[in-house]
């Protein structure tokens, strides 16, 4: 694997990355409880790639891809004749992790008719392939990534909690990006850097209305609708020129979305005045005679604002 830091300008992820070379040089089960898109999947990197087994097998397994008839020989593997069309013998997931790291991606999803053979495979570090008699010693380090607190699962009788007990020797809540607004725009700054790494944009930064809205959004999405926020914008945006707010999706092109942008207190009429303007005229095609007429002034009012405002 190829490491790279974890962006953590929050206090949150300066917390939760600050812990994580502890956690990553135990042996022990973790669980990783965070919504779609927040980033569970690096944090399961980062474990891997900070732990002794970082030179071992990564392998990430989606429980909900999996159809309940085939889960046994999914995780365990099978010897040959085990069933029809089984002319080889074949491992599991689980035995090809040996040495490594086995990320069960999504684990709330898993069959309960498989959790307790997962329990077992984890307490006594020994699996069994379907169709054979000997048990196989493995030595493995289970990471698991739920959409949500797996209690709740346990709650609606679809996640034993044995299995919960045994997985969650250390836990760790990842906050979703609206918790954790200073991670934004630092995060895009990465994805842009890595578009222009790959040629496809000139594009030298953010201009200040569109940190603005990047910053105002409530990313339902997470950090995963936030990378495909800045490549669609990418597409829509010319030269070398700081990417602006126009080239943005438009659902997230709203006023109310960039009058929020001020989440850490209460902001001044001035201060909403000056964004506003700013978005208006990111949106204006361009002049200042539409802005002007969009705001409802004169262009020498909006020249004047613009002065005080010390916008260019």
């Amino acid at each position: 694997m190829n490491p790279e830091p974890l962006i953590a300008a929050s206090k949150a992820m300066r917390d939760l990355t600050s812990w994580l070379p502890r956690v990553a040089a135990a042996s022990a089960p973790v669980v990783i409880e965070g919504e779609t898109g927040s980033g569970k999947g690096r944090i399961a990197e980062a474990l891997h790639d900070l732990s002794p087994r970082r030179n071992g097998p990564y392998e990430v397994l989606s429980c909900g891809a999996i159809a309940e008839s085939l889960a046994d020989s999914e995780f365990f593997g099978h010897g040959r004749g085990a069933f029809t069309h089984a002319f080889e013998a074949q491992s599991g997931r689980i035995e090809r992790a040996n040495g490594g790291t086995l990320v069960l991606d999504h684990v709330e999803d898993l069959a309960l008719s498989i959790q307790a053979k997962l329990l077992r495979a984890i307490e006594d570090g020994m699996i069994q392939r379907l169709g054979e008699s000997t048990a196989r010693p493995v030595n493995v380090r289970f990471v698991a990534t739920s959409r949500g607190p797996l209690k709740e699962a346990i709650a609606l009788g679809t996640f034993r909690d044995d299995l919960y007990h045994r997985l969650s020797v250390i836990t760790i809540p990842v906050p979703p990006l609206r918790e954790r607004v200073e991670d934004i725009l630092p995060l895009a700054t990465a994805f842009l850097a890595s578009e222009r790494r790959r040629k496809k944009t000139l594009a030298s930064g953010f201009s200040e209305a569109a940190a603005q809205v990047l910053s105002a959004y409530s990313w339902p999405g997470n950090v995963r609708e936030l990378q495909s926020a800045i490549e669609r914008a990418i597409l829509r945006h010319e030269g070398d020129r700081p990417l602006d707010a126009s080239a943005l999706p438009k659902h997230m092109l709203s006023a109310g979305t960039v009058l929020r942008s001020f989440r850490s207190g209460q902001p001044t009429l001035k201060e909403l005045e000056r964004v506003y303007i700013l978005w208006v005229l990111e949106h204006s095609a361009g002049t200042k005679a539409d802005a002007a007429r969009t705001l409802g002034i004169s262009r020498k009012s909006l020249w004047e604002k613009c002065k005080r405002f010390g916008i260019a």
